[in-house]
């Protein structure tokens, strides 16, 4: 079962994946050891949300608070349920709060909100309403209905909430190692041990290791894998291969716009671009990406890796895409495309009216000469 977490304030994004039933996985922010660790808050005046998952009676269980034998005689008070902190669980149209010691099961499709409830000491609560700034105003959260009807962009208000979702936009394999995902199947001509046509793509991030490791994983890595599930779903016959702050997305086989891998990273450049706009207003440093396409043919092939069964491609127009990757030079909005790729679409009327084609060449670490073209929008 998979977890997709969000910041009502900050627009922070995580990912938590429920795969071994003898653990308890800890929601929080006070602590080290926690699974997810939220965002602290602004003026850090909000009450600390805490929550606890866990196999129960066959199946994943939501706990408000944290378990008893993870606090210390110090920390007790932080499991105190009339704080400012309550679990809301949204099934449908219904939501109900998750008491206090109770556990309510998680099913596809459900929303679970950490929010700011009526509980709290009336004198502190008002306080808090009077000197909070209008974001966290707007997330607060009134269990039988919502404090500031006004704020329509906050109409779910939270401070923190994750949905539970299947695997129909990148989905796990049940044959993947940890770092290849493809949809659920392949279509029937995509055997393994055969040539396929493979139009890919690679992404990554520009000077990601130049940022403070906090903002490469509370911001920039979570959005960019947040844009590649917007990007890929719906899709079928690809193979994604994650590498930390890029990725590789081999779209295979023959289908009828071969050229997929471009429009691929075009859009990706649009969503990034209204994304470091709410960044910018965030006071998040905006971030690039890298891109190159190429084109031809790669061998899908079964693979055990480390007592792990998987599917991977091999050949020359994934090597070239990261050879291009490392070690062609371009600037942000820009296309590092590969000659196969540039032979079959240049003379297309979209391509040679909207994008000035500029050759290129480079040797690799390996002493190999490659030639390319950097498509840049005119």
């Amino acid at each position: 079962m998979k977890l997709v977490f969000r910041c009502g304030i900050c627009a922070k994004n995580d990912t938590l994946e429920l795969m071994d039933k003898n653990k308890t996985y800890l929601i929080g922010r006070d602590f080290e050891t926690l699974d997810i660790k939220l965002c602290t808050d602004e003026k850090n005046i909000l009450s600390r949300i805490q929550a606890h998952i866990k196999w129960d009676r066959n199946a994943w269980r939501i706990f408000d608070g944290m378990p008893a034998d993870t606090l210390g005689a110090g920390s007790a008070g932080m499991q105190k349920p009339d704080s400012f902190g309550g679990t809301f669980l949204k099934r449908n149209k219904n939501i109900r709060h998750i008491e206090y010691g109770t556990g309510e099961e998680l099913r596809v499709g459900d929303t679970v909100f950490f929010v700011i409830t009526e509980k709290a000491d009336r004198e502190a609560k008002n306080s808090w309403l009077k000197n909070a700034g209008r974001g966290p105003q707007a997330a607060f959260y009134k269990y039988d209905g919502f404090r500031f009807r006004g704020d329509k962009e906050y109409y779910e208000g939270f401070k923190y909430r994750f949905d539970v979702i299947s695997d129909e936009h990148i989905v796990k394999s049940k044959t993947s190692a940890s770092n290849l995902y493809l949809p659920d199947g392949f279509s029937k001509d995509l055997a393994p041990g055969k040539l396929h046509h493979n139009s890919c793509v690679g992404l990554d991030i520009r000077s990601s290791t130049e940022a403070d490791l906090e903002t490469q994983r509370d911001y920039w890595i979570p959005q960019f894998n947040a844009i590649l599930n917007k990007l890929l779903a719906g899709q079928k016959d690809y193979l994604l291969i994650l590498l930390g702050d890029g990725a590789y997305v081999n779209f295979l086989g023959e289908r009828e716009k071969e050229d997929i891998n471009f429009s691929f990273a075009m859009k990706f450049f649009e969503i990034l671009d209204g994304l470091n706009l709410k960044n910018k207003a965030r006071k998040v440093d905006p971030w690039q990406v890298r891109a190159a396409v190429q084109n031809g043919k790669d061998l899908l092939a079964e693979v055990n890796i480390a007592g792990q069964k998987a599917l991977n491609v091999y050949g020359n127009t994934i090597t070239t895409t990261a050879r291009l990757m490392s070690h062609a030079g371009s600037e942000y909005n820009e296309i590092i495309v590969g000659i196969p790729f540039h032979q079959e679409f240049n003379n297309q009327k979209f391509y040679k009216a909207k994008f000035k084609q500029t050759p290129g060449q480079v040797t690799d670490k390996n002493g190999v000469l490659h030639h390319y073209f950097i498509y840049k929008p005119k």
